[in-house]
C-alpha cells in the first residue's frame, strides 16, 4: 500500500487513520509489530496484556514491556510520524473545541463524526494520543471517567465546574434540563473564577463526571437519583410517565422504556402491568392505563372516587357534576359512572335527584 508521507489529509478519502497507523508501523520488525499490535487492539480486538503477548512469543512479560516502551519512544521520534499530523491536529481541535478535557468515549465519537472516514476503532485514535506529545491522559477515578486534555490542562476545573452543579441540584433536589444545568453552571461565581464561559466546555466537563449524569431525557441530576438512573421497571415507568405528563397505557410505557433505551434488559410488557400495580406512586384510572398520584388521581374504584368526592363535598351533588369530576379521575365511559351511583349501600339520592353519602 502506498501512501503519501508528506501530510495525511483525513477526510479527502485518499487514506483513513487506521491506514495511516499501520503504514507508521509498518517498518517494525514482525515480532515486534505483532506485539505493538495487539499491546493496543490495533486489529480492532480486546487489547491483550503483557503476560498473554509474551506467553504467545515466548518471552517474559517483562520483556514485552521493555519493546512496547521503546517501540513507542521509537515511533515518535520516525520521520514517518507526520502521517498522523492530519489526526493529531484534529483530535487537538476537538480538545479545544471542549475546554482542553474531553471525556474518552466522547472524544472518540466526535473524531469518528468529525473525520469523514469510515468508521474509526477506538483502538486506533488512542494509540495516536498515546504517540503524540500534545495530550496527556487522565485515569479513571472514583469520581471521573476516564479523560484526554492537552498537556498541563487541570483537572480541578472540570471539578469545580461539578461541584457547582451538585450544590444547585441538591437545592433543587429534581433534575435539570441540560440548558438549565449548563446556564446554572455559567451564572455562578465559581465559572467566572477560573474561566470557564463556554457552553460546549460545561457540557464537556460534566460528562467527565460519576457524580452528575443525565437521563435518556437529557435532564441532570445526581447519579444516587432513580430519575437519572433508573434501579428497576418502576423507576423507569415512573420516569416515562412524568416525562409525557398524562395517563398511559402500561403497553405504551412499556414501549416507551424500551424506545429509552435504559438498559440493554427489555421490558415487558405483563411484568411492568404487575410491578405498577403494586406500587404507591401510580394509579390504575382506566383499563390498562396508569397515572401518577402526584398528578392528584387518587387510588380506588369508581364507586370509591365517587364515595370519596362526596365526602369531601359541601353538600349533595348531581349526577353531571359527579360524572365530570370522576372523569377527571378516571379514564371510563359516562354510563360506568352511572351504573356505580345505582349502589344504594354506598350512595344516598336525595329529592331533588343529588347524591350524597353518610358522613364518616
Amino acid at each position: 500500500m502506498q501512501i503519501n508521507t508528506e501530510k495525511i489529509e483525513i477526510n479527502n478519502g485518499q487514506v483513513n487513520p487506521t491506514e495511516a497507523v499501520f503504514s507508521l508501523i509498518s517498518s517494525l520488525k514482525p515480532r515486534t509489530k505483532d506485539i505493538i499490535v495487539k499491546r493496543f487492539g490495533l486489529d480492532n480486538k480486546d487489547r491483550q496484556t503483557l503476560e498473554e503477548i509474551g506467553k504467545f512469543h515466548g518471552i517474559t512479560r517483562e520483556r514485552v514491556r521493555q519493546i512496547e516502551s521503546a517501540t513507542i519512544k521509537d515511533l515518535k521520534k520516525s520521520d514517518n510520524i507526520n502521517l498522523l499530523f492530519e489526526c493529531e491536529e484534529l483530535l487537538e481541535e476537538i480538545i479545544k473545541d471542549n475546554g482542553n478535557m474531553v471525556e474518552h468515549v466522547s472524544l472518540i465519537k466526535e473524531f469518528n463524526d468529525r473525520a469523514g472516514v469510515n468508521q474509526i476503532h477506538e483502538n486506533v485514535v488512542e494509540f495516536i494520543l498515546n504517540l503524540s506529545n500534545k495530550f496527556e491522559c487522565f485515569d479513571e477515578t472514583e469520581y471521573t471517567r476516564k479523560a484526554w486534555g492537552l498537556k498541563n490542562a487541570k483537572l480541578e476545573i472540570p471539578q469545580k465546574v461539578v461541584d457547582a452543579l451538585v450544590e444547585r441540584l441538591t437545592e433543587s433536589k429534581k433534575p435539570l434540563t441540560e440548558e438549565e444545568a449548563i446556564k446554572s453552571v455559567l451564572d455562578c461565581s465559581v465559572s467566572r473564577e477560573i474561566g470557564v464561559e463556554d457552553q460546549k466546555a460545561v457540557k464537556s466537563y460534566l460528562n467527565l463526571s460519576k457524580r452528575v449524569l443525565s437521563n435518556p431525557y437529557r435532564e441532570w441530576g445526581l447519579s444516587s437519583w432513580s430519575e437519572i438512573i433508573p434501579k428497576g421497571v418502576k423507576d423507569k415507568a415512573y420516569l416515562v410517565l412524568k416525562k409525557n405528563g398524562k395517563p398511559l397505557h402500561f403497553t405504551e410505557i412499556t414501549k416507551k422504556i424500551n424506545e429509552a433505551n435504559f438498559s440493554a434488559k427489555r421490558a415487558i410488557s405483563q411484568t411492568v402491568h404487575n410491578e405498577l400495580i403494586k406500587d404507591k406512586r401510580f394509579v390504575l384510572v382506566g383499563r390498562g392505563m396508569y397515572a401518577l398520584v402526584e398528578w392528584g388521581y387518587n387510588p380506588g374504584t369508581v364507586a370509591q372516587v365517587i364515595e370519596n368526592v362526596l365526602n369531601k363535598a359541601d353538600g349533595p351533588l348531581s349526577k353531571e357534576e359527579l360524572i365530570d369530576i370522576v372523569l377527571k379521575q378516571r379514564i371510563v365511559k359516562r354510563n360506568t359512572v352511572v351504573l356505580a351511583l345505582q349502589n344504594k349501600d354506598k350512595f344516598i339520592k336525595t329529592a331533588d335527584r343529588k347524591y350524597t353519602v353518610e358522613k364518616k
